[in-house]
């Protein structure tokens, strides 16, 4: 995962003195923005992987469940 200063500098950030980090002009702070959503939801995406495993199996067993109660002709 990112850190906040690699999200800077790739969103084309400007060392100022004092080491610290400035974002300039508007498209810069939103391709900053766009840069910490997407590490956001890759972070939850991550961390919820073994849950979402878990529903999409069951959502396939249904699945499968309900294909052969259709090929009985019980629909």
């Amino acid at each position: 995962m990112k850190t906040i200063e690699e999200m800077a500098r790739e969103a084309s950030a400007s060392m100022l003195h004092g080491g610290e980090y400035a974002l300039f002009g508007n498209t810069a702070i939103e391709a900053f923005a766009a840069l910490v959503r997407a590490d956001e939801r890759k972070r939850i995406i991550t961390a919820n992987a073994p849950e979402i495993e878990k529903t999409n199996a069951h959502i396939k067993m249904l699945e499968d469940e309900i294909a052969v109660i259709r090929s009985r002709g019980n629909t």
